[in-house]
C-alpha cells in the first residue's frame, strides 16, 4: 500500500512540476524573429571555407603552443641559423662571441672549484 502511496506521490509531482514549467513558459517574453540570411549558396560556402582555414590556424597555434618538443626543434633551428648567418656575416663576431662564452664556462668552473676546496 505504501507503494502505491509512492507512486501516485511521485506521479503527482511529476504533473506539478510539467505544469510548473508550463507556467514558466508562458511568463517568458517571446522569442525575436531571426533575421533572414540574404547570403547566396557560393557566399556561405566562401565563409565555411574561410572559417575552417581561421581554425585551422588557430588550432596549429595551440598545438605548437603546447607541444614542447616541437618547439625546442624549431628554436634550435632558429638558432642554428643565425649562427650559421652570423658565421657567413661576420666570422669575427662569433669567434668572440665562443670566446666569451668559454671564458664564461671556465671562470664558473674555477670559482667552483676553488669555492669547493676551501670548505
Amino acid at each position: 500500500m505504501s507503494d502505491k502511496k509512492a507512486l501516485t506521490a511521485g506521479s503527482r509531482t511529476g504533473a506539478a512540476s510539467k505544469a510548473a514549467a508550463a507556467g514558466l513558459k508562458k511568463n517568458q517574453p517571446p522569442k525575436p524573429d531571426k533575421p533572414k540570411d540574404t547570403r547566396s549558396h557560393e557566399q556561405i560556402k566562401s565563409d565555411v571555407v574561410k572559417n575552417r582555414d581561421s581554425l585551422a590556424q588557430t588550432l596549429d597555434a595551440i598545438e605548437f603552443k603546447l607541444n614542447i618538443p616541437k618547439r625546442a626543434k624549431y628554436e634550435t633551428a632558429q638558432l642554428k641559423a643565425k649562427v650559421l648567418a652570423l658565421r657567413e656575416e661576420n666570422p669575427a663576431a662569433l669567434v668572440a662571441g665562443i670566446a666569451g662564452v668559454a671564458a664564461l664556462v671556465g671562470t664558473g668552473i674555477f670559482f667552483g672549484v676553488r669555492s669547493a676546496t676551501r670548505r
